[in-house]
């Protein structure tokens, strides 16, 4: 029995295993790039004889980024960046306050809160510059808080450090990127097609009539935004020739869009395919076009017949909605109201279709901009990022406290290594403000610690007296560097290896004129302990992370989204307010990466989807509103559902307001069709569909998602 259980645990222990030993392709290329790198940096400080050879190889795995060489490149900037910003305020900071220690330890917390505070409203690697202007600053002035005389010195030394390990890690990248340019156009050209091949399969699958296929575009959604913040970084690659990334950010943004109208058009087919005229008979033919497109896209061929087969389509649904407007308008006393509403049914149809066919065809053109590219093309295109102004005044204060206790913890001992522990205390609150789930961060920052001082006790009292030679030096380094490199390109152990490998390549503390003694190592590991000690207590303890909270309040967010639409005089384009739920969604989803319950995942997915969609379409209502076409008494409906939409609330106590908002927007369905059926003015009929149409996706989408909006406002204001 014994014997059972044990193998069962060795079955089941085995995969979670395997990204040591059989990490993929890439993983391994990751790995001996930044072991070659390290050698290099190491080999050369050791050479130089420099006074702390150990930062240049941690100064690699700084730098280390197991993605594409554009995120390398960009990351190497901004890390140069922040060295150059980090060490100006030290100089401005020490010639401030040299004889006032307590001036001098509340201006390093200032200066590392302001730093997490422009890093928390930054996104990709600007955020990770100024983080590091943040500690590299507080490191340097810790380190001769004891003698400022040498503070020139030290900056020098610490830039020289940083830059020497920046350069061998780009030298060691280089021999393993041919043709980098070539290749990176190809792959975003690659990526984008398979984007869009997604997006056209979702679309088959509605109007093959499986309703709810477009519920899996979220995820396209998610994979969009993810794609669109990476191609700065081939932009990079390709040396920014052209306007190829503007071409491409205008194509996915073209692919939501796309999505957020064939969710529209998948519940229009839902509600209304049984009670139609005709519309049927344009589906074969889609489908057919739809088919040939995703060949053609498969296969890489030219896509100008596509283009051209999907305006055919597009003129085809428009010709069949006039020709519905027209054979209503002779035959009016003659038809029934049953027909009238068929044929509404079918004008509502057509025009949805056409427009998620003009959609298609506006990304296509864009991506065949994007691979034909012309050198004198001007085109822009640019999204704006909304600001988290909460979550980066909560990282400054959770930087502030903590490192103002741990200045208080050195006023009050007098402990001799608190420069350590105040340095890496101020490092590691400028990291974790990088991350999206802080929580995550501070636990994995500790667990790296812990395990880095475990392992470099080892080596430091068993391994390192037997060390002679740099060759040896070299082998003996290779088995810890390359767990914690495999454990870099794992998300679930990420932040856990990041703080082993800086802190691991700390502890040896390599030197040309001996190894670390006891006493040092014991008085560093302290420090080191104690600073992810206090972060982690201090993390727990000032705003702390509640998943629940994280999701109310991105609910509200939306939902106060939508309030804002519905009030708005000035409308935002469609795109800008997709573009601001996706944002919203993707970072909640990695906020929330620790949790494993893929129906939760799915309902936010799905309520996310609605939103946009409503949001939309109130965008819609609203431009009638302000438009001249509509009619006084139309116009006067459709404010009264917008007034209800930018007022109802989702808390408990007026749950009921959700409902009258749906019964609102259904009655007032109703009218419009009972008006459209005896209007005689075709431009007003024409909104009036239009307006049918919007009104039929809020209130399904409303409907379907009472849950999702049913926020509890109180104790939103801060979180």
């Amino acid at each position: 029995m014994h014997f059972i259980k044990l193998l069962s645990f060795r079955f089941t222990t085995l995969p979670s295993l395997r990204w040591i030993y059989a990490p993929p392709k890439a993983t391994i290329i990751f790995v001996l790039r930044n072991l070659i790198a390290s050698y290099i940096a190491l080999t050369i400080a050791l050479w130089m004889e420099m006074d702390s050879p150990r930062w240049a190889i941690m100064a690699v795995w700084v730098v280390a980024q197991n993605s594409s060489r554009g995120e390398i490149l960009s990351k190497a900037y901004w890390v140069i960046f922040g060295n150059i910003i980090g060490m100006i305020a030290v100089l401005c900071i020490v010639a401030s306050f040299p004889q006032q220690p307590l001036l001098f330890e509340l201006s390093v917390a200032i200066w590392v809160s302001i730093c997490c505070w422009f890093a928390s409203c930054s996104r990709n690697f600007v955020s990770f510059g100024w983080s590091m202007a943040g500690f590299s600053c507080a490191i340097v002035l810790f380190a001769t808080v004891r003698d400022q005389n040498e503070t020139f010195m030290m900056v020098m030394s610490r830039g020289s450090y940083f830059i020497l390990g920046i350069l061998a890690e780009n030298f060691t990248a280089r021999l393993f990127d041919l043709n980098l340019q070539n290749n990176a156009y190809e792959k975003l050209n690659q990526e984008l097609k398979i984007a869009i091949e997604k997006a056209i399969d979702s679309l088959v699958k509605i109007l093959n009539g499986n309703n709810w296929a477009i519920s899996g575009s979220d995820q396209v959604l998610s994979s969009v935004i993810a794609f669109n913040n990476t191609i700065e970084f081939r932009e990079l690659e390709m040396r920014s020739i052209g306007r190829r990334g503007d071409h491409a950010r205008a194509t996915l943004s073209l692919i939501s869009s796309l999505m957020v109208k064939a969710m529209g058009l998948s519940i229009h087919i839902q509600k209304n395919q049984k009670e139609t005229l005709n519309f049927t008979y344009i589906l074969p033919t889609t489908i057919h076009c739809l088919d040939e497109i995703l060949k053609h896209l498969q296969a890489g061929k030219e896509i100008t017949p596509c283009l051209q087969a999907l305006n055919e389509l597009r003129w085809e649904c428009r010709q069949r909605i006039a020709d519905s407007f027209y054979t209503d308008r002779n035959t009016v006393k003659q038809i029934s109201s049953e027909y009238a509403q068929r044929a509404l049914n079918d004008r509502i149809l057509y025009q949805t279709l056409r427009e998620v066919l003009a959609e298609l065809e506006a990304t296509l053109q864009q991506l065949d901009k994007s691979e034909n590219q012309n050198l004198r093309d001007g085109f822009k295109f640019h999204m704006e990022t909304s600001l988290d102004f909460k979550r980066a005044a909560r990282n400054s204060i959770r930087a502030f406290v903590a490192i103002t206790m741990g200045c208080l913890v050195w006023e009050i001992t007098g402990w001799h290594n608190a420069p350590v522990f105040l340095s890496f205390l101020c490092m590691g609150c400028s990291r974790f403000c990088v991350f999206d789930n802080i929580s995550l961060a501070c636990r994995g920052w500790f667990k790296g610690i812990c395990i880095a001082i475990i392992t470099s006790a080892f080596f430091n009292f068993l391994v390192m007296p037997l060390i002679t030679s740099i060759e040896m030096l070299c082998f003996i380094l290779f088995f810890p560097l390359s767990i914690g490199a495999l454990a870099m390109c794992v998300p679930k152990y990420a932040p856990i290896a990041s703080g082993y490998m800086f802190f691991f390549c700390y502890l040896l503390g390599f030197s040309n004129q001996g190894r670390v003694d006891e006493v040092t190592f014991l008085n560093d590991s302290m420090a080191l302990f104690m600073s992810g000690l206090v972060a982690l207590f201090t993390y727990s303890i000032v705003f702390p992370y509640h998943t629940r909270r994280l999701r109310r309040q991105m609910r509200q967010k939306l939902l106060n989204g939508l309030h804002r639409l519905a009030n708005s005089t000035t409308l935002p384009l469609g795109r800008k307010w997709i573009h601001f739920v996706s944002v919203s969604f993707v970072m909640l989803m990695r906020q929330l990466s620790e949790e494993q319950n893929s129906n939760l995942t799915n309902t936010y997915r799905r309520g996310c989807m609605a939103v946009m969609l409503i949001g939309i379409n109130v965008i819609r209502l609203q431009a009638m509103v302000n438009n001249d076409i509509m009619t006084e008494d139309v116009k006067n409906i459709l404010r009264v559902v917008l007034r209800r939409i930018a007022q109802f609330k989702g808390d408990k106590a007026r749950y009921g307001q959700h409902a009258r908002t749906v019964l609102i927007a259904y009655r007032a369905i109703a009218k419009f069709r009972k008006r459209e059926e005896t209007e005689r003015n075709l431009a007003v009929r024409i909104e009036v569909s239009a307006a049918i149409s919007s009104l039929i996706l809020i209130a399904y989408a409303l409907n379907r998602n009472a849950s999702f909006l049913k926020v509890k406002s109180h104790n939103m204001l801060f979180y």
